[in-house]
């Protein structure tokens, strides 16, 4: 009986040894990421979320990564895969305030200052001490005038 349980343990310990961490997975994204290897880097941390899946960490740093391979290839599907996963972030997490940051500027700088100011809006009420709270707050007024035109 000893030498199965033995046994048992052995094996579970020779298959786990392949196996990578969701930490792991996402550290090896942000190697990836540093060094603008944008497809590699999203690879990673969508494996990573495979075993996370309610990350909200996780899916802002894949919407990072497709930000940037967006800018690289100006690729709209990336652009599309981006706010994709920074709404998932906030789904995951509805007080990661650096994803409604994230979705806000997204949606300002591709011209819908609109959309991006209620993001803004909860991102400051989330983290009212923002080192960029100014910035944000003047985001948030183009947006307001906008709306106001849009009437």
């Amino acid at each position: 009986m000893k030498r199965w349980v033995f046994l048992i343990i052995v094996l579970l310990l020779v298959s786990c040894q392949g196996k990578k961490t969701s930490t792991a997975l996402f550290e090896e994204g942000q190697k990836l990421f540093a060094q603008q290897k944008y497809d590699e880097a999203i690879a990673k941390y969508e494996e990573a979320i495979k075993l996370l899946p309610n990350s909200a960490v996780g899916y802002n740093l894949l919407g990072m990564a497709y930000r940037f391979k967006y800018n690289a290839e100006r690729d709209p599907s990336s652009r599309e895969k981006e706010i994709d996963a920074f709404k998932k972030s906030i789904e995951c997490d509805d007080t990661y305030w650096v994803a409604y940051v994230n979705l806000g500027a997204t949606y300002y700088y591709i011209g819908k200052k609109k959309e991006a100011a209620p993001l803004f809006e909860k991102a400051l009420k989330l983290y009212p001490e923002n080192p960029e709270k100014e910035e944000l707050e003047k985001m948030i007024k183009e947006g307001r005038a906008e709306e106001q035109d849009n009437k």
